[in-house]
């Protein structure tokens, strides 16, 4: 059974060929083949341990998934698959990915979960000919979960002020979308605090624009 992050991502899946890329437990993979959602799926992980474990659950399902490892989309050849799924890493780390196999992510949908820096993330896709077709919201417990669907040259969400990259005003309306308000504004005040804390006056710019974000999100909840 999936958890609420993971079902969010299975049910982005529209194609007949997808890759979980870092997929540890290979439990998106299992459940797109068993649902019948998927023909074929390859899970891959950059650390033997986890792809053994994948293949380990893959093979007590009896399901024919092939495991690849290796590091990001090195393993995938361009126009492999139709959806690329890139779950439970840190934006940074997507960005680096997706970079380092241009072609590849260009040639699929992808279905990106950053576990932080998502303004980043959102920053790169654009600069680099990504639109991003939908932001949805997973909850677990306490945590708030982003979820972004992508392909390369189609039109997308425009984020009209900076800190719609931080929190996507598109997301206004959503169910999860108080919880990822006040998320922010625990993420901002810790951010200002440190910042304050340092003294540095290189920092004055940054510290002075975190405020300016956190008082917009103090407006948006209210």
């Amino acid at each position: 059974m999936l958890t609420p992050r993971l079902e969010l991502i299975y049910e982005k899946i529209t194609g007949k060929k997808a890759a979980d890329i870092g997929t540890d437990h290979a439990y998106i993979p299992i459940e797109l083949i068993k649902s019948g959602r998927c023909q074929k799926v390859i899970a891959s992980d950059i650390k033997p341990g986890p792809a053994e474990i994948a293949a380990k659950n893959i093979k007590n399902e009896g399901l024919d998934i092939e495991v690849r490892l290796g590091g990001g989309l090195s393993v995938l050849r361009t126009g492999e698959v139709d959806d690329i799924i890139i779950a439970g890493m840190g934006g940074k780390l997507i960005c680096s990915i997706l970079e380092e196999n241009m072609e590849v992510a260009k040639s699929a949908r992808l279905i990106l979960q950053p576990m932080n820096s998502q303004w980043e993330l959102r920053k790169f896709l654009l600069e680099n000919g990504f639109g991003i077709e939908s932001e949805d919201l997973a909850l677990e417990g306490f945590k708030v979960y982003n979820v972004l669907v992508c392909s390369f040259g189609r039109e997308g969400i425009i984020y009209k002020e900076e800190i719609d990259y931080h929190v996507p005003s598109c997301l206004m309306g959503h169910k999860y979308y108080k919880n990822l308000l006040d998320k922010k504004i625990r993420e901002f005040t810790k951010i200002i605090k440190g910042y304050e804390k340092a003294k540095e006056p290189q920092d004055e710019e940054k510290l002075q624009l975190y405020k300016s974000h956190l008082e917009a999100l103090k407006d948006r909840r209210e």
